[in-house]
């Protein structure tokens, strides 16, 4: 009886210690994009600061512009045995490899900018759709509906495709206004790329009135254009684009000629991906819904927050009238 009792006493304490190690094992999540530029960047970073104070190790992977290695990646972290991928804008159509890996493995995979219904768990973004129609229709009544712009896009991915679709519609029910140089960036380098071509439009067309603003997919692009706008003296042309990064802002609040931009809650994304990772995927449950879309106001000089607050943020702080301490 004894040794059958020290047996148990054994295979007990066994059981104690797996399940100790089992649930003290830490969560891992990989975080992967193409380019991570401003939007991908803030995203990341809001996920290695809310997946740290949950006591998670964030993996992260930047492309440099190459989605492959973004799907290489993606797969190493799934055989490794990672808790849930996180991919960022990736190009239309291109995960199916690591849609197939996850899907085996039983992993969640997240995108943000893919779309819903493609394979993956769950999509978290801006509705670029909705954005571009807010962005667009002030570009064209700042111009009273009638001028001549120049366009900075990217047509890769589906995120700045969308913005471009909606733009396109807009300008063809608003005939007053032309599109008289149109510029397809290349990335990365697409600041400095944006920059040299606006350059050239500006040489091209050197009188006033020539060229009054310049719509940009995001404001990366728009930065390079208010760049060369700004070097050449020409400050009667003005820009805008879509993102809201705290140089965008900068920019407002000096009156620069970027005047406008979609300010998307980015880190809204993070928050999201880890409350449906704790409440629900975690335990192998699948998300509330298969598409979450973020805030994304529309900012001017009229309402641009303080010197180091992203927008949504401060908003949830109670809109402060002094800069981020």
């Amino acid at each position: 009886m004894r040794k059958w009792t020290a047996w148990i006493a054994v295979a007990v304490l066994a059981v104690g210690l797996f399940c100790a190690v089992a649930a003290a094992k830490q969560i891992t999540i990989g975080v992967a994009c193409q380019s991570m530029t401003s939007s991908p960047t803030r995203i990341t970073n809001a996920m290695i600061a809310l997946g740290e104070a949950e006591g998670w190790k964030i993996l992260t992977f930047d492309g440099n512009g190459d989605q492959q290695r973004v799907n290489d990646a993606a797969k190493t972290w799934i055989a490794s045995g990672v808790d849930a991928i996180y991919i960022l804008f990736p190009p239309e159509a291109s995960l199916s490899e690591v849609i197939e890996a996850a899907a085996a493995a039983k992993v969640p995979l997240i995108t943000t900018g893919y779309g819903f219904g493609r394979g993956q768990t769950f999509d978290v973004g801006m509705n670029d759709f909705e954005g571009s129609v807010k962005i667009t229709s002030y570009l064209c009544d700042r111009l009273g509906r009638s001028g001549n712009i120049v366009v900075m896009h990217w047509d890769v991915v589906p995120v700045p495709r969308q913005r471009k679709a909606i733009f396109d519609a807009i300008l063809s029910e608003t005939p007053g206004i032309s599109v008289v140089e149109d510029h397809f960036a290349t990335l990365p380098g697409h600041i400095e790329d944006c920059r040299r071509a606006m350059e050239s439009f500006l040489v091209a067309h050197p009188k006033a009135g020539e060229i009054q603003a310049v719509w940009g997919a995001w404001d990366e692009l728009t930065l390079g254009a208010v760049q060369a706008i700004e070097a050449a003296g020409r400050t009667e042309i003005f820009g805008v684009g879509i993102d809201g990064n705290l140089w965008t802002f900068d920019l407002i609040r000096r009156g620069s000629p970027f005047v406008a931009t979609i300010a998307p809650d980015w880190e809204q994304c993070a928050r999201i991906v880890v409350s449906e990772l704790k409440a629900r995927l975690l335990a192998g449950s699948p998300p509330s819904q298969q598409q979450f879309y973020i805030d994304i106001p529309l900012v001017t000089i009229d309402n641009c927050p303080p010197a180091g607050w992203y927008y949504g943020e401060w908003i949830a702080a109670g809109m402060p009238s002094t800069p981020k301490p």
